[in-house]
């Protein structure tokens, strides 16, 4: 059953839950399945390892059609997290 919140409805999810963006510990697979569950996935974008992150992003964006992010440690990620923000998963095979 799905709670209707301010905040499910924002991000377009079904459930109240949010994965903490943990570095290293929430990966793709993790932040996928929490959105194909329902809740809002987030990818721990940490320190901002480019080749994690690169991995990491086609993972979730495999694993789910649903509503994920990324989480950045901002003071660490700044050249990162912009990088990110141009990354585009491959198409879909």
């Amino acid at each position: 059953m799905a709670l209707s919140t301010e905040f499910t409805e924002l991000l377009g999810v079904r459930h109240p839950v949010v994965l903490a963006p943990m570095g290293g510990a929430a990966g793709g697979a993790l932040a996928a399945a929490v959105s194909r569950a329902g809740g809002f996935g987030l990818l721990g974008g940490a320190y901002g390892n480019r080749e994690w992150l690169a991995r990491e992003l086609s993972i979730v964006a495999k694993g789910t059609d649903q509503p994920w992010g990324v989480g950045f440690l901002t003071w660490a990620g700044s050249t990162s997290a912009q990088w990110s923000r141009r990354w585009r998963p491959s198409p879909r095979q």
